[in-house]
């Protein structure tokens, strides 16, 4: 498979910060790619590339190279470790074209919610970056979250791995919104409260901690595409860091 070109990122980009909570904030830059478009072009190229995982993403995805990451991956380092205190070194980061195409009625229990990013070890700090690469906004944005339920999210999460038809039982017995036709999550309900909404923008970078529960705010997934000029097409990067 032909490499997916090195991703560069424009210089001197503008930082904007928008506060989460107290303790927790989203970076939001606009314009971060030089070349958006040569990413859209790979990925209809190499369409045949991509697959769904399970039911970890609603949606195909393809693994990118450290080398055309290199870009984003230094200024993860050099510029958001100084943002969020983190050290610069023994980061390890892996990357994600990716592209969210099932409709409500295919989403797994835990696919209707909010979520956190699992970390790779107790004493490390998860980040999550994402590039929008899709042009029509009604697509949506991201929601980031405080828990009201998190410990009953959290035994239905174990109980999901388990038996994913024990674990709708217990979250249709504890919460109305899973007695409704199944959504994408957009807005607050009984299980977490919405706190933060960072709109799409074509080639908008948002960066923050993976400990805050966010999700895609699809609210018209009537929208969805499996055409990448069309569909809700980003480029996501995960990091795990040392903390300061």
């Amino acid at each position: 498979m032909t490499a997916l070109p090195r991703i560069e990122i424009n210089p001197d980009p503008h930082v904007r910060i928008e506060q989460i909570t107290e303790e927790f904030a989203c970076v939001v830059i606009d314009d971060f790619l030089k070349n958006p478009g040569s990413i859209i072009d790979y990925c209809c190229e190499h369409a045949d590339k991509f697959s769904i995982p399970e039911r970890s993403y609603p949606g195909p995805l393809l693994s990118v190279s450290d080398d055309a990451m290199r870009d984003i991956t230094r200024f993860i380092r050099s510029t958001m470790s100084k943002q969020f205190s983190f050290l610069k070194g023994g980061m390890t980061a892996s990357t994600f074209l990716s592209m969210v195409t099932l409709q409500p009625e295919r989403l797994s229990n835990l696919q209707r919610l909010c979520h956190k990013d699992p970390r790779q070890r107790a004493d490390r700090r998860n980040f999550a970056g994402l590039v929008y690469l899709f042009t029509d906004e009604r697509l949506g944005g991201t929601g980031f979250y405080r828990w009201k339920e998190g410990e009953q999210i959290m035994k239905a999460t174990a109980l999901d791995l388990e038996d994913p038809s024990a674990a709708l039982a217990f979250l249709k017995e504890k919460f109305p919104t899973y007695n409704q036709p199944p959504r994408y999550m957009t807005e607050s309900n009984e299980i977490a409260e919405l706190l933060l909404g960072i709109p799409a923008r074509f080639n908008r970078f948002i960066f923050y901690s993976g400990d805050v529960p966010h999700s895609a705010t699809i609210a018209k997934p009537e929208l969805l595409s499996e055409d990448f000029r069309k569909g809700r097409l980003t480029l996501n990067v995960f990091a795990s860091v040392v903390p300061r």
